[in-house]
């Protein structure tokens, strides 16, 4: 699983804020809201996880996504492809730390995070 509470900048993001609203809405059980956070969740037991993330824009393009939650890297990758990953470059604002990674480092930094 993945712990993380992070900024999510495109270098920058080639999509607008409504195409990425489009793509993480056709998620399975995905609860979005016209403001743009969102709840996506999964699993069961002691495999469930749940992502609480919002949507930013900025000059008509989407600016940032705020992430939170748990997850497996699998569900994390589907949600990266509403972004516009993996052809897109990301960079990752850790909040707490107020450190900001590439996309390899956040990966290693978010397998031994506490969330």
């Amino acid at each position: 699983m993945l712990h993380f509470h992070v900024n999510v900048f495109g270098q920058p993001f080639a999509i607008t804020w409504e195409q990425a609203a489009e793509s993480l809405e056709a998620l399975p059980r995905m609860i979005f809201e016209p403001d743009g956070s969102w709840v996506w969740s999964g699993g069961a037991g002691e495999t469930r996880w749940q992502i609480d993330g919002h949507l930013f824009d900025f000059e008509d393009r989407l600016h940032r996504v705020e992430l939170r939650g748990e997850c497996p890297e699998e569900a994390f990758n589907q949600m990266l492809a509403c972004f516009g990953w993996p052809r897109a470059e990301l960079t990752f604002e850790q909040v707490l730390e107020g450190v900001t990674l590439d996309e390899k480092a956040f990966r290693r930094a978010a397998v031994f995070s506490t969330g």
